[in-house]
């Protein structure tokens, strides 16, 4: 046995380990679940869920950006109806930098609950979605829904007996269409007056956010300062903290020295003065003195 154990330094660490990204560039991991369905009306209620990456992101080649959940039968709580799906769903993403001025914003996941009824019939309860967190950890969001409403009752009634009911040609259209803002003379303000909606449940979401970049360091004086990083890296490390008090204590000595350096010839001056001053009051006591 020690024979193995003198052997496993210098066996290799292996080599399937991935790089870390370019720097100023970021890599996302998003692990997640939808855990339930709050409040909801209908019954057998399941999830389509989908991601949409703006501008600057990209995924991996033949990753499946979509999914949907099981089927989930409605109970009664103290809380409301309640459908539990605890569906699970991973994904990683990038970015070429992480400047969210110079991206098209976060990405963002997308959900649509539906249900079906006793003749197998597929109706649209409510949209929602979620822009994923900028910090790291485990993160709990409560998405409120709604859908879709007709100019009249006609909708409603056949919401109820047919099974029809009006539906997004694009579910993006729940926070920002995806043609909007492609015209440069487009007003950035959104106005959707005179779209009818009806509030309807809300859907549970779990997400644990782990990002992976690259700090920048400069080299000064044969020594390394970190660049200043924002906190949108999550919370900072022990070595990132000692980096800040470091470069705290750095900054208050120069100031002091500043000072120091601007103080001395001032203070030379003062006491110059002031031991003139002292002779010149001995000189006129001895002369007070001698007359007396």
């Amino acid at each position: 046995s020690s024979g193995i154990n003198a052997e496993w330094p210098l066996r290799p660490g292996g080599t399937s380990f991935t790089d870390p990204p370019q720097e100023g560039a970021e890599r996302l991991h998003v692990f997640g679940e939808i855990a339930r369905a709050v409040g909801f009306d209908a019954d057998n209620l399941f999830v389509n869920y989908s991601f949409d990456l703006p501008l600057g992101w990209c995924v991996e080649e033949d990753v499946e950006m979509r999914g949907l959940t099981q089927r989930s039968i409605i109970r009664e709580t103290k809380s409301g109806q309640i459908a539990h799906f605890n569906h699970p769903f991973e994904l990683t993403l990038f970015n070429s930098t992480s400047k969210d001025e110079e991206m098209g914003g976060r990405p963002r996941l997308f959900v649509e609950v539906r249900s079906v009824d006793s003749w197998d019939r597929v109706r649209l309860e409510g949209y929602g979605y979620l822009t994923l967190p900028n910090t790291t950890g485990c993160h709990t969001h409560t998405l409120n829904t709604w859908r879709p409403e007709g100019p009249d009752n006609t909708t409603k009634l056949r919401r109820f007996f047919v099974g029809g009911t009006p539906e997004l040609s694009d579910v993006r259209y729940t926070h920002v269409p995806s043609n909007y803002n492609s015209h440069p003379d487009q007003s950035t303000l959104l106005g959707k007056f005179g779209f009818k909606t009806v509030s309807s449940g809300t859907v549970e979401v779990r997400v644990n956010i782990v990002k992976q970049t690259m700090p920048s360091f400069t080299e000064d004086n044969q020594k390394y300062k970190r660049v200043a990083l924002k906190d949108k890296y999550g919370r900072p490390g022990v070595q990132m903290a000692l980096l800040d008090a470091i470069e705290t204590f750095s900054k208050a000595r120069k100031r002091l020295e500043s000072m120091r350096t601007t103080l001395e010839p001032s203070l030379s001056r003062l006491a110059s003065n002031i031991s003139t001053e002292q002779s010149i009051i001995k000189r006129w006591s001895k002369l007070t003195f001698s007359k007396e």
